[in-house]
């Protein structure tokens, strides 16, 4: 018999992931008995939390925010993609040791690939939290100039300017998620200007529905969340992910117009 094995997402305020809904399809496709759900963890109790990973019956966990830097120092060991981001979003148990992985990275690659195929170009970075360390990683890898800006600095009171002369803009802020709101006023969207928003529910979100309007080509994070979320169930259980039951699952949870 197959042992039931507990896997998870460690974050905080997230009653809102979908990942529960993709991993249950996985599971079910699989024909496996085990179970995902949501931890709401608060930062004091992430030692704890991440220790439990540890046990026999524990599969590993998917990490976001406000944990995914947090997470990384709490690793035996991390691979170089997590390292360089300086984030972990998916834990792998290899026997009491724990892995720490970023499975973000490959995901959002893909994403920016898909939008901007022939090149990023000049790309402003919305945000400066642990979920723009992915994306300013991946920008580099695929040759984007990055601009990065945020509250903190100032930076985001020269947004006109930014963008003025940019070919993507990246929201890495929760804007979005809890209200339909966009970070960028829609008369600071134009056509020539693609846009991808991290954020995927609602799907497509304001951001991405605007700048759609303008004839601009736009995504929202569905397609992210399933690229990390199928190569994390790989990393856990080293079978190929079914990641049609995955996306079908998602659509389920977060809507047809998804984009996955």
């Amino acid at each position: 018999m197959t042992q039931v094995l507990r896997f998870g997402l460690l974050g905080q305020g997230i009653n809102y992931s979908a990942s529960p809904a993709m991993m249950a399809g996985a599971f079910a496709a699989l024909g496996l008995p085990h179970t995902y759900d949501i931890r709401d963890v608060a930062p004091a109790d992430l030692p704890a939390a991440v220790n439990g990973l540890r046990d026999a019956d524990a599969g590993g966990a998917n990490v976001t925010a406000p944990h995914k830097a947090a997470v990384a120092q709490l690793m035996d060991d991390i691979t170089p993609d997590a390292a360089q981001a300086d984030a972990v979003n998916c834990v792998v148990r290899d026997g009491e040791r724990l892995v720490g992985h970023n499975t973000d990275l490959p995901a959002l690659m893909d994403e920016l690939v898909l939008l901007r195929p022939d090149g990023l170009g000049r790309v402003v970075l919305l945000g400066a939290g642990g979920a723009s360390r992915a994306v300013e990683l991946a920008v580099t890898r695929l040759d984007g100039a990055l601009v990065r800006v945020a509250r903190a600095d100032g930076s985001w009171d020269r947004l006109a300017d930014h963008l003025a002369s940019a070919d993507l803009v990246i929201n890495a802020t929760p804007i979005g998620t809890t209200a339909d709101e966009s970070p960028v006023p829609i008369e600071l969207l134009r056509s020539d200007l693609a846009v991808f928003d991290l954020v995927y529910r609602p799907s497509p979100t304001r951001l991405v529905r605007e700048a759609r309007a303008v004839g601009a080509a736009a995504r929202a994070g569905g397609g992210m969340l399933l690229g990390q979320a199928w190569r994390s169930l790989e990393l856990w259980i080293g079978v190929p992910a079914p990641i049609e039951a995955m996306r079908d699952a998602l659509r389920a949870s977060v809507g047809d117009s998804v984009d996955a």
